[in-house]
């Protein structure tokens, strides 16, 4: 009995002293969810100046005319379909694309692998394309840029798209599959 006492008491011990603490002089100080954010943007903010001025140039270049989201996407819908529906999230689509590096090197295209089907916001497609495709309604087609932070980012897909890769997306929306 008096075992299961100690034991009980010692496990108690070591479980109190697992929680959180609390910061003080002697302990490395909590950071701000807020101040992380804010220090992580610093750190990359030359990166992401650079990526723009690559972007910027190669729209400039190709004479193309498109439009910025907050996010850094750079889109044109290239054919309207006026009484198409509007893609919003969790629609079920079809789709045909083409998907190049800004050095017009080709990574994928619907013409070898045939059209893919997408659940948007969901699945296993870059979020800058989920992001795009809401902008879009069904029978257009459009054009995207991602920049890396939007498509495969500093990894890139281990496969055809490098790492800290821009990507340049060429799709047309066929059908609606709900």
């Amino acid at each position: 009995m008096k075992t299961g006492f100690i034991f009980i008491a010692l496990a108690l011990s070591i479980l109190s002293s697992c929680g959180p603490k609390e910061p003080d002089e002697n302990n490395q100080k909590y950071i701000d969810a807020n101040e992380l954010k804010k220090q992580l943007e610093a750190v990359q903010k030359p990166s992401i100046v650079m990526e723009n001025d690559i972007i910027d140039s190669y729209i400039k270049q190709h004479q193309l005319q498109m439009q910025t989201t907050g996010s850094g996407l750079r889109y044109a819908i290239v054919k309207e379909n006026m009484k198409g529906k509007q893609l919003v999230s969790m629609d079920e689509i079809t789709v045909k694309y083409k998907v190049s590096l800004l050095d017009g090197t080709l990574c994928y295209t619907s013409d070898k692998t045939g059209p893919k089907k997408i659940k948007i916001d969901m699945g296993n497609v870059e979020s800058g394309l989920h992001q795009g495709l809401k902008l879009m309604k069904v029978g257009e087609k459009a054009i995207f840029i991602l920049p890396p932070h939007l498509a495969h980012g500093l990894t890139g897909d281990n496969n055809l798209i490098p790492p800290k890769a821009s990507v340049f997306y060429e799709i047309e929306v066929t059908a609606f599959n709900n």
